[in-house]
């Protein structure tokens, strides 16, 4: 959490917020939250979240963009959690603070339950593609209602943060402008960049009866889709909900599935894999600057100092984080299926 946010936030905006639209205080329970506040409620026999941000990180129009993604997602048949209304017909409830205003959301609760150890499988793996496939099938046709709905570039809101909360002598910050230099010599095309969820990991969606309903599109900005790629697979081979003794062998099988289930909505081309390395890598350097976001790093105690550390140098290091050919996966994946 953003210390200039949390230190504003009290009692009294949540209780706002709870009745701007209309919600029994008694339903409502804390989901915590990374970047917001996030809660559950229910309402009429349902379940629904309500989640507060600030202006501080986004603004009444860039949430009203998220919105129109979402709407555009759910009629495509996409299974995603849609924004509700307040009392007042409003999608965004603004509430002001002392610095800026903090921003009320409400969504659906998705259908389903938390993806569990017994779920981590190959049918998984290749449905997570596949919706990751549609999604990005569907974003070449999408184009915003009003422009200052449309949502950020991944790239600058990286840069933004590192510069931001980082120290200026940091040499992270000239290594991921390095690494995002890189990234974006990539040609942009309706079939290579728009906009997408861009934090698609295993904490976002929920299973109901096999199939995937996915939520928490407040990052979703325009990437590359093997970026957009690319982050999935850093927290699926990286924090799997299970463990493997061959974790090479897993992150092969992983792979082959999710492609076989993306391959199967949309295409991507060898010359794009190629930055897989480079996306798992920034996804990593990512971590590092939140943690500068969220914490005081001159009063460290030791461990959190020795793990901050050894972040930095595996983000900074040239060194591709995880040990497999992603172009030899893929070109054997791409055989089979043409």
């Amino acid at each position: 959490m953003i210390r200039e946010i949390k230190e504003q936030f009290t009692e009294e905006i949540l209780t706002e917020a709870i009745k701007r639209y209309d919600i029994n205080n008694d339903t409502v329970r804390s989901l915590g939250g990374y970047e917001s506040f996030v809660y559950e409620y229910q309402k009429n026999n349902a379940f629904f979240i309500l989640k507060i941000s600030h202006t501080i990180r986004r603004s009444r129009n860039n949430i009203r963009g998220e919105i129109e993604f979402l709407n555009f997602l759910s009629n495509k048949g996409l299974t995603v959690s849609n924004a509700v209304p307040s009392t007042r017909g409003n999608m965004v409830e603004e509430i002001a603070a002392e610095n800026g205003s903090f921003l009320a959301i409400s969504y659906e609760m998705s259908l389903g339950k938390e993806v569990s150890e017994e779920d981590w499988n190959e049918s998984l793996y290749e449905k997570w593609g596949e919706f990751l496939g549609k999604i990005h099938h569907a974003t070449k046709g999408y184009e915003w209602s009003n422009p200052a709905f449309k949502r950020q570039a991944w790239d600058q809101e990286v840069l933004l943060k590192a510069e931001k909360y980082l120290r200026p002598d940091d040499v992270m910050i000239s290594i991921l402008k390095e690494r995002l230099t890189k990234l974006t010599s990539l040609s942009k095309s309706k079939d290579t960049y728009g906009l997408t969820h861009t934090d698609f990991h295993q904490s976002n969606f929920y299973l109901h009866n096999g199939d995937i309903y996915l939520f928490d599109f407040d990052d979703c900005g325009y990437t590359y889709f093997v970026n957009d790629i690319g982050i999935t697979l850093y927290y699926a081979l990286s924090y799997p909900f299970k463990e493997f003794e061959n974790k090479p062998e897993y992150y092969k099988l992983f792979f082959r599935h999710f492609m076989k289930g993306y391959l199967k909505e949309n295409t991507i081309q060898e010359e794009e894999i190629v930055y897989l390395q480079d996306s798992i890598k920034l996804r990593h350097a990512l971590l590092y600057i939140y943690f500068h976001q969220a914490n005081d790093v001159s009063n460290l105690d030791e461990k959190s100092m020795n793990w901050l550390k050894e972040l930095q140098r595996v983000a900074a290091s040239y060194d591709p984080m995880l040990p497999i050919d992603f172009v030899k996966e893929f070109k054997s994946i791409y055989n089979r299926i043409h």
